[in-house]
């Protein structure tokens, strides 16, 4: 299951359009200069059974001045509004595309670095905004810088309602849909080409369970490439 993450600072992007190309390339994407950098993702993927997609999976703005935060290809995007320390907590929007349908989910996350850069906690708690149901993710990562790459793995373990696994990939499989949860891990490998671009080579696994542990369909497995691209935007100091 694909999850498309589409920030909240959207329009902001949109008001103030691209930067000049050639201030781009004397200014580059330094982290001391003034004003904002967006970042546009998207990723190509194959999943267990053959099947194929192109989605748009990133769109994101911060301050020039601030470093680009850790997330994982599976996070819903999120609006920070309350930071305390490790801790920030804020709403968040989702979209999922699975088996041939789009969901919109809306709701919260709140998200706890126990260390430091290197072990982040998170859990989201999101409705489909088209009756497809609610779910609640659980989630860590553990981090690990390689040079200047970044690698992270971790687990996952999804629960929801009959509805919202009514909207997921197991559909397809004609399987019971109640007392389903999904335990998932994700494994993830961030590089850097150069200041404006990087490409994330992920894997996520996702084993759908019954009420009582045991599996209850088929296991799905999806490899994905991300390429994400950074701008510098004008208009906005």
């Amino acid at each position: 299951m694909r999850k498309v993450r589409i920030a909240i600072l959207l329009p902001m992007i949109v008001a103030s359009g691209w930067a000049r190309a050639d201030d781009g390339v004397e200014a580059g994407l330094s982290m001391a200069a003034p004003g904002w950098i967006a970042t546009l993702g998207l990723s190509a993927e194959v999943a267990t059974g053959g099947g194929k997609s192109i989605l748009p999976t990133t769109i994101d703005i911060r301050r020039a001045d601030e470093p680009a935060g850790f997330g994982a290809p599976d996070d819903a995007s999120g609006l920070s509004l309350l930071e305390s320390g490790p801790m920030t907590f804020g709403p968040a929007i989702d979209f999922r595309y699975a088996d041939g349908r789009f969901a919109l989910d809306a709701g919260a996350f709140a998200e706890y670095w126990a260390v430091e850069d290197r072990l982040r906690l998170r859990i989201e708690a999101l409705h489909d905004l088209r009756g497809g149901g609610g779910h609640v993710t659980f989630g860590s990562d553990a981090v690990f810088p390689i040079r200047s790459a970044t690698a992270s793995i971790g687990p996952r373990l999804t629960l929801g309602d009959r509805d919202y696994f009514r909207t997921t990939a197991d559909t397809r499989e004609r399987n019971p849909v109640s007392d389903r949860f999904y335990a998932e891990a994700t494994a993830v490998l961030k590089v850097p080409v150069n200041d404006t671009l990087s490409i994330t080579a992920y894997d996520e696994l996702q084993v759908p369970l019954a009420g009582n542990g045991a599996r209850n369909g088929a296991v799905q497995n999806t490899l994905g490439l991300e390429f994400d691209v950074s701008f510098r935007l004008s208009g906005l100091r």
